[in-house]
């Protein structure tokens, strides 16, 4: 019963076979795959291998006909052999299945045959296989025991299919969810003749309910104090602990979940006064079903550990590979909060970037926690007194935080945290935190890690391409600022009109690179100019119909010249349409409304305003408030009426900011409408 338990968890097989006379006592007669091999085809265990173990023999390891390997180990009584158990049908790797594979051919059988053997044959670790033999050999001294002595009684044989149920449960579930184990914890209880039981699980300081029985009071997920329960101290020396309970009140009998002496959790059975003590043969089952139920929680967390490293592995690939088209620093910090979010159970975690001049942290927060316990962990990983030395930047994520809620101690809260370095550059951290009571393993430090080293990259490569725009964006400032004292236009117009332009961007929420478009489009909207006479540029008068018709063709003239230079070439339509209007009666082409791309109607509105509010030869430039009922006129004919409303957020805010800078009010005159 024990080995049909086996079979059905590991798709072996399991047989008690006497190695003296050749009899299969227990089990099937033969494997499945017996039949693929010529030779053998008698009865018993001398058809299964070429050369039959000593009888006499202790526990070993022998290979069958079929090339498949298979454990053996004596059952003793009065320490003698009395049979042997035999475990057998699969392989320990990949490599024994390709040796079977290579066996079978030698033996005649077909490639597709061998191909469908050795893909059904199993692969269990020499570990696991050899903890299931000694699973095997403990039910079938049991047995043996029981027929030796003619203890067979009614109510023992019903506890020892009791205990093969519950054994076939726990090795044959796929996946141990609280139902599975549920129906384990309801044969735990009877086993033992108990009232209500449950399995626990250690977590930091505390247990959390796995399973538990429909009479146990509490819900599964709930967590119990270890300090002061039966279970915590049998969780803490891993010895099983019976507990006597006050006059009238069950006792409680705890029994710590072993492998390798390491306790993965605690099988807790409440028993009614009457039932104690307990028999100790019926505490010796319970003890052999608790390594059932270990073996399988071990199985579980290993299965956990593979998935778990399976999604991390996927997370890191998906963040290289958006990572790999970004070249912004908060567009870098952002794809990596987001992967951590998803890649970690925590209560607040993030990062902190000091590299390159920066001082920022970017936190999420998961769980409703107090300000200063974000505080005290920005404090651990940077390694300062915020209090001190606050950040210059701090971006905060899922904002739920409660000043007033006291958050658990620093010490409380297990922290995993990494560095961020480029090169030899050392550049900041990022960090998870949990209260929960679990701690971070080696597997989730490797994934942070792993995330770090693929951060580290992408804030040295943005680093390196915000110093080239930078660069680009001085050489460029430095050719509109020639361009600006070679016509009519004030000193500075270029540099303003991208100011403008990139703070509308801003408003609008559009994307860091459109911003970015904006800000080379400003600096180079009216380089065409330079294909325009000097005599109609510095004309101190009104121009004539031809000389206008002359400067407006230098949209079209400063696109081509943009168009060439495969860095600038997506400004090719920001400059071109930049002077058409939004009822359609612009230049060059007469596009109307949405036609007319958006950054060209940015730039239309920012190139306007500053052209009102700057001195001409010709005209006089108007002030702040001039200009504005200009624009606010000219919405929805000249302009965008969006652009013009997000331009108004932009220059209110300034205002009340004190007005200073850019947008500091110019007593000025002039018209919207004429070319700048």
């Amino acid at each position: 019963m024990a080995a049909d338990a086996l079979f059905q968890a590991t798709g072996a097989t399991v047989s008690v076979m006497d190695f003296a006379y050749g009899d299969v006592i227990f089990g099937e007669q033969k494997c499945a795959h017996c039949h693929l091999v010529s030779e053998g085809s008698g009865e018993g265990t001398f058809s299964c291998f070429d050369l039959m173990p000593d009888p006499r023999s202790g526990a070993g390891r022998i290979v069958c006909r079929t090339g498949v390997a298979a454990l053996y180990s004596p059952v003793l009584r009065d320490g003698r052999s009395v049979a042997h158990i035999v475990l057998s049908g699969f392989v320990t790797s990949t490599r024994e299945r390709r040796g079977v594979y290579e066996r079978l051919l030698s033996r005649g059988v077909s490639e597709d045959s061998a191909r469908r053997l050795v893909k059904a044959l199993p692969v269990i670790s020499r570990r696991q296989a050899e903890s299931y033999l000694h699973i095997a050999l403990a039910s079938a001294r049991t047995v043996f025991d029981a027929t030796v002595e003619r203890l067979a009684s009614r109510e023992r044989m019903d506890e020892l299919k009791l205990f093969v149920s519950a054994g076939r449960q726990v090795v044959t579930t796929e996946h141990l969810d609280s139902e599975t184990l549920g129906g384990i914890a309801e044969e735990a209880v009877a086993m033992v003749g108990g009232e209500a039981g449950a399995i626990l699980r250690p977590r930091g300081s505390v247990l959390e309910v796995l399973a538990r029985t429909a009479e146990w009071r509490g819900a599964v997920g709930a967590v119990v104090p270890c300090a002061s329960t039966a279970s915590g101290r049998a969780s803490e020396t891993g010895k099983t602990v019976i507990s006597q309970g006050k006059e009238g009140a069950s006792a409680t009998l705890a029994m710590p979940l072993l492998v390798s002496g390491r306790v993965l959790g605690v099988l807790e059975v409440r028993l009614a006064q009457s039932a104690v003590p307990v028999a100790p043969e019926r505490l010796s089952r319970l003890g052999r079903f608790g390594q059932f139920v270990a073996i399988a929680l071990e199985r579980e967390d290993e299965r956990t550990a593979v998935s778990r490293a399976m999604i991390g592995y996927s997370q890191l690939n998906e963040l290289a590979s958006e990572l790999g088209g970004q070249t912004d620093i908060n567009g870098v910090a952002a794809l990596v909060l987001a992967t951590i979010d998803r890649s970690f159970t925590f209560d607040v975690g993030g990062l902190v970037l000091t590299g390159w001049g920066r001082d920022r942290a970017d936190v999420a927060i998961v769980d409703k926690i107090s300000q200063a316990d974000v505080d005290s962990a920005l404090d651990i990983v940077s390694g300062r007194d915020g209090d001190q030395h606050p950040f210059a930047e701090l971006n905060l994520r899922d904002r739920c935080i409660d000043a007033d809620l006291p958050g658990p101690a620093v010490e409380e809260r297990a922290l995993s945290v990494v560095s961020l370095t480029y090169g030899s550059l050392d550049i900041g951290w990022l960090f998870v935190g949990r209260s929960d009571g679990e701690r971070f393993g080696a597997q989730d430090n490797a994934l942070l890690e792993g995330i770090a080293a693929h951060a580290g990259a992408a804030f040295g490569r943005a680093a390196l391409f915000a110093r080239i725009r930078d660069d680009y964006a001085k050489t460029i400032a430095a050719l509109s600022a020639t361009l600006d004292m070679g016509e009519r236009t004030g000193r500075g117009h270029a540099s303003r009109v991208m100011e403008y332009a990139m703070m509308i961007g801003g408003e609008l929420g559009l994307d860091v690179e459109s911003i970015e478009q904006l800000r080379f489009a400003g600096l180079l909207h009216d380089i065409g100019k330079t294909g325009i006479a000097s005599e109609i540029l510095l004309k101190p008068s009104a121009l004539t119909a031809e000389e206008l018709e002359a400067v407006q063709r230098h949209a079209e003239i400063g696109a081509s010249i943009v168009d060439q230079i495969e860095f600038l070439k997506s400004l090719t339509p920001v400059i071109l349409h930049h002077h058409e209007r939004w009822d359609g009666r612009g230049y060059p082409h007469g596009l109307q409304g949405e036609n007319i791309p958006l950054l060209a109607r940015v730039l239309a509105v920012a190139d306007a305003y500053d052209s009102m509010t700057t001195e001409h030869p010709y005209r006089q430039r108007l002030s702040s408030a001039g200009a504005r009922m200009e624009l606010q006129g000219s919405a929805g004919t000249q302009f965008d009426p969006r652009v013009i409303a997000a331009f108004f957020e932009v220059l209110d805010r300034m205002s009340l900011a004190g007005g200073t800078g850019l947008l500091a009010p110019r007593e000025a005159q002039g018209r919207a409408d004429l070319p700048a």
